[in-house]
């Protein structure tokens, strides 16, 4: 099956009371995913916005980094990333913040558990 880009769900706004405007884009949504994922999505952060503090327990949520840099709390340490890493957040806290000069850009998954 295909999506054209023109199909996708656009969502801009606040998430989990980070700062600024996050740009979503719902890759594959609802009951595309079968119940296995609750979003699979590619996200653009602006220069100093983040997606804020929060938690994942019945799920997990997984990053891959396409462009720009940013920090993440990793297990409680503040870590840097960059394109080409992965990360993912299960049973602990996490945020991810814009930290570089350009848009970070990303793809997430959140996974049932």
């Amino acid at each position: 099956m295909i999506k054209r880009k023109d199909e996708l769900t656009k969502v801009i706004g606040p998430i989990e009371g980070g700062k600024g405007e996050i740009s979503r884009e719902l890759l594959i949504e609802g009951d595309e995913l079968k119940n296995k994922a609750k979003v699979f999505a590619k996200l653009t952060v602006p220069v100093g916005a983040s997606v804020g503090l929060h938690e994942h327990t019945d799920d997990y949520e997984v990053y891959y980094i396409l462009s720009g840099k940013g920090k993440v709390l990793d297990n409680g340490e503040v870590v840097e990333v960059g394109a080409g890493d992965v990360v993912y957040a299960i049973d602990t806290e996490h945020y991810i913040e814009n930290s570089g000069d350009e848009d970070l850009v990303f793809l997430a998954v959140i996974v049932n558990l």
